[in-house]
């Protein structure tokens, strides 16, 4: 039995609202489990839970080396997201050094520093919009000070990886590609020339954890630990704060204590999904239900579909703080599990923390404005607007 026919839904499409994305979802997930596209080459998208996390723990059936996007980037690889055994072991080894739960932890303390010094620029001033002043920024600076980077560097290169993401599946791409590569060779020289203590002179010299790197590779960390780590955690973020503010009753219950926090935060990366869209290509013939799908077909595995499985999760549209069963796929599943993950829980955890801890009656000041698919993955926050009573200057 063949997939069901072409949905009425582009990923690419980015003039779809929020609310016209996640419908399409809704009716893809329950038309049937594998839902074929005529669109950018023709592929299937798998959107229920069972389904998704299945392909994303067999990674010998549901290549990565073709790349994550439909259709490719043309970009090259990214380490190690786009590459199957055992390179993606090796480059897994090579980006692990500063993401470990032990690194990450003895990181906390420069989290939290960006973190206030973020806060700190709009703590007097009553209103902010946390998008601009905390979220977007935050992960950039963080990834920025974990490489070497300082931080008007970090800010930079924010800048430039967002552009190059957005500029996914249009005219520009190619220009913004070659800015991010450019401005990646740059950083790279310098640290030839003026070598520090820090992990982007490791990559500068051509061989991180035992492993050779040339310019193409080290292009691809700096795409792996900015894109990848930058849009999602800003996405996250943005995510957890609207929730904080808008579950009735949460930002009082996490004022009075924090030890729900953990749950909060799993709750809100499974209803927030940041980057909900990865691709992958079939290299033995796979059956789902009745459907047999054929070796070679490329297939898109829906992150954010599988979240709001009602088969997985009770009330799935839901935000359950105290939800105890919470196994979603939002940082994927399997050997390909985001390495960003203790990272991001942390920026998470750190910066919601610190806001309700300098500004404990912080509330929205207006609607928070949410896109549709920006590079047909990434949905996030433009605009969250709040309000507080003002700290005091020191």
């Amino acid at each position: 039995m063949t997939s069901a026919a072409q949905p009425p839904f582009d990923h690419l499409d980015g003039s779809l609202t929020r609310a016209e994305v996640r419908r399409a979802y809704t009716d893809m997930r329950e038309a049937c489990p594998v839902v074929h596209s005529d669109l950018h080459g023709g592929f299937d998208f798998l959107t229920r839970y069972e389904t998704v996390r299945s392909a994303l723990s067999d990674a010998t059936s549901y290549s990565s080396a073709d790349g994550v996007h439909i259709p490719s980037t043309g970009l090259p690889p990214v380490p190690a997201l786009e590459f199957d055994e055992p390179e993606h072991s090796a480059w897994r080894k090579v980006l692990d050094g500063p993401l470990t739960p032990r690194a990450v932890r003895q990181f906390e303390p420069v989290i939290t520093e960006v973190v206030d010094l973020l806060i700190d620029e709009f703590a007097t001033a009553g209103t902010a919009d946390l998008v601009n002043g905390l979220t977007e920024p935050l992960p950039a600076i963080v990834i920025g000070r974990m490489v070497g980077l300082d931080q008007e560097n970090a800010v930079r290169a924010r800048d430039t990886a967002a552009a190059l993401y957005a500029s996914l599946g249009t005219d520009s791409f190619p220009d913004k590609a070659a800015a991010f590569t450019a401005q990646t060779q740059r950083w790279l020289a310098d640290r030839r020339e003026n070598p520090r203590d820090d992990l982007l002179t490791e990559i500068s010299q051509g061989v991180v954890q035992g492993m050779a790197i040339d310019d193409a590779g080290a292009a691809g960390l700096m795409l792996a630990y900015f894109v990848g780590g930058h849009h999602s955690t800003g996405s996250a973020l943005a995510g957890l704060v609207r929730h904080v503010l808008t579950v009735p009753g949460l930002r009082d219950e996490l004022l009075a204590e924090r030890r729900g926090l953990p749950r909060v935060i799993e709750e809100s990366l499974r209803l927030t999904t940041p980057l909900q869209m990865f691709a992958r290509t079939l290299r033995f013939p796979v059956r789902i239900g009745e459907h047999q799908l054929p070796e070679g077909r490329r297939v898109m595995l829906n992150l954010a579909s599988a979240n709001r499985d009602p088969r997985e999760f009770a009330d799935p549209e839901e935000f359950d703080a105290h939800r105890s069963r919470n196994r979603h796929v939002t940082f994927g599943a399997g050997s390909h599990v985001c390495q960003g993950q203790h990272l991001a829980r942390a920026e998470l955890r750190i910066a919601l923390t610190r806001l309700l801890d300098r500004l404990p009656d912080l509330r929205l000041d207006g609607d928070p404005t949410e896109s549709g698919l920006v590079g047909g993955s990434l949905m996030t926050h433009v605009a969250l607007p709040v309000s507080f009573t003002p700290e005091a200057t020191r």
